[in-house]
């Protein structure tokens, strides 16, 4: 059996380990160190108490450690690695999956299996961009993952930049498999259905049948930089406001200032307030176009832009967003450089001149599915599977060498 250490449930991998349930009943066991954003956490980003209203924790055998520490996710040591390692030894799993480096949570959890000789696998996000560092820092990390690395038997990258970070870091590509960065299809429902929640947002929020929506989906936090969308809707004429409006969806430390920006804008701006994963498919059904401005300042992904193309959505983007590399060229994907209210004026005329398409890259997305990260978690299992296997025969095979 394979074990996988995650910090909490998230809406994102969640999916992954109900999908592979399905493919490898049995196989695997999740223990995450805490399941406060099933019974609601105070989330300081989002400014509000935030608990997820989707199933994380079902379909798939898991445990919650309550490996707590004060307020959790607040700082390294908010997640403990208290008893991880009588676990380990007592259940010697085939390999240990570990989903990030950032509390002492995990730290234990690489710790025990090197001391017990468990493999270990990791899938997280970093990669070397998502912020500007000084030397001293850069040198620090890299002696760490190169470190870490070397005790690391297989490492699942999530995109382009994933991939290249492990490279540099020292991990050779013969361990490494390409497991997506990805999030559910939510909107698997029919052209009727599409059009009513299309309407539906629009109505309430007074939009017009023809207007281009753009949408801001996320935490209101100097990283995102949503003040720039206001900046480039300062630069459109006149005429062009009047055919567009702009949603945020979302709450955070910058929402009075938003507000206080917006206010010249009138009616063409609209803030919904935190929306949780339940109801946030239809705002991307409504809208037309996402923007995504973030700073240099640890967006290593930007998963609201794979929710966006799978509703068919064009996107705006900084080229400080780690998935610019995977979607960057894409046909109705414009990269812009952050800080850069021009470009992205401009590339807002671009994409609302063309006609909404809910399925425009469709198959493309196929690549970054839950489906494609299960299966190649599942390949994996199988080759440890096998390797074992093959070290331990069953009885009857050597009674028929013998």
């Amino acid at each position: 059996m394979i074990f996988i250490f995650d910090s909490h449930p998230v809406q994102y991998k969640a999916p992954i380990y109900q999908r592979l349930q399905q493919l490898r009943p049995g196989g695997f066991k999740v223990f995450y160190a805490s399941d406060s954003t099933m019974r609601g956490h105070r989330d300081r980003d989002f400014a509000a108490v935030v608990a997820w209203d989707t199933p994380l924790l079902d379909g798939y055998a898991h445990a919650v450690l309550n490996n707590e520490r004060g307020t959790p996710f607040q700082g390294f040591r908010t997640l403990t690695g208290r008893g991880i390692f009588s676990l380990l030894r007592r259940e010697r799993p085939r390999a240990v999956l570990i989903s990030q480096f950032l509390y002492e949570f995990d730290l234990a959890t690489y710790l025990s299996c090197r001391l017990l000789g468990i493999p270990i696998w990791i899938r997280h996000e970093t990669q070397d961009e998502a912020f500007v560092r000084p030397a001293w820092k850069s040198i620090l990390r890299n002696l760490f993952y190169r470190a870490a690395y070397a005790g690391v038997s297989h490492a699942f990258f999530i995109g382009a930049l994933s991939r290249e970070h492990l490279r540099r870091h020292g991990m050779p590509m013969r361990r490494m498999s390409f497991a997506p960065y990805c999030t559910p299809v939510t909107l698997g429902i029919t052209a009727e259905r599409q059009r009513e929640w299309r309407e539906s947002i629009r109505r309430r929020l007074n939009i017009g049948p023809d207007e281009t929506v753009l949408l801001f989906s996320g935490k209101f936090i100097e990283k995102k930089n949503p003040q720039l969308i206001l900046e480039a809707l300062r630069l459109l004429s006149i005429e062009e406001r009047k055919r567009i409006a702009l949603i945020f969806v979302g709450s955070g430390p910058l929402e009075e200032t938003l507000r206080a920006q917006a206010a010249e804008f009138r009616d063409r701006v609209h803030f919904t307030g935190f929306v949780n994963q339940a109801e946030i498919p239809q705002y991307y059904t409504a809208a037309d176009v996402l923007l995504l401005p973030s700073r240099r300042a640890g967006e290593t992904w930007g998963l609201v832009v794979n929710e966006a193309l799978q509703a068919g959505c064009g996107v705006v983007m900084t080229s400080a967003v780690g998935c610019h590399r995977e979607f960057g060229d894409w046909e109705k994907v414009r990269v812009i450089a952050p800080e850069d209210a021009r470009a992205c004026a401009a590339a807002i005329q671009e994409l609302a001149s063309q006609p909404r398409s809910f399925d425009w890259c469709a198959e493309a997305m196929k690549a970054y599915s839950v489906e494609a990260a299960a299966e190649a978690i599942a390949v994996e299992m199988d080759r440890v599977e096998s390797a074992a296997n093959n070290r331990h025969p069953d009885d009857s095979t050597v009674k028929a060498i013998n």
